[in-house]
């Protein structure tokens, strides 16, 4: 699927819901049938790593680290952050491997 397609699809997708969901805050019933229908739910944490920027005051980056409820690193993203915004860059197999690697033991997870 094309990118514009997709975006569009999401957009789509992401309106209904929000319609469902505003029924359902408006009607215990929908909210009910709602909730039971949700197929499951996953625990991400989320870590943000900051770095020592190259051209402070111009942008900063880092990392952010998703770990799940075993304290396992599941997925990370790359970020540069400026004045205006933030722009994210998903990893690659391999460089989310070389992240994950150096990561694994930084971060401890306890849920009780």
């Amino acid at each position: 699927m094309a990118k514009k397609e997709k975006s569009a699809l999401i957009k789509d997708e992401l309106q209904l819901r929000m319609n469902q969901f505003k029924e359902a805050l408006k009607d215990d019933n929908k909210r009910l049938e709602m909730e039971n229908g949700i197929l499951g739910s996953e625990v991400l944490i989320r870590f943000e790593v900051f770095f020592t920027s190259g051209k402070p005051g111009k942008y900063s980056d880092g990392l952010f680290l998703y770990m799940n409820d075993s304290g396992e690193i599941v997925d990370a993203e790359y970020y540069i952050r400026d004045a205006d915004d933030v722009t994210i860059a998903g990893l690659e197999t391999e460089d989310f491997s070389i992240v994950k690697e150096l990561f694994k033991d930084s971060f401890s997870l306890e849920i009780e």
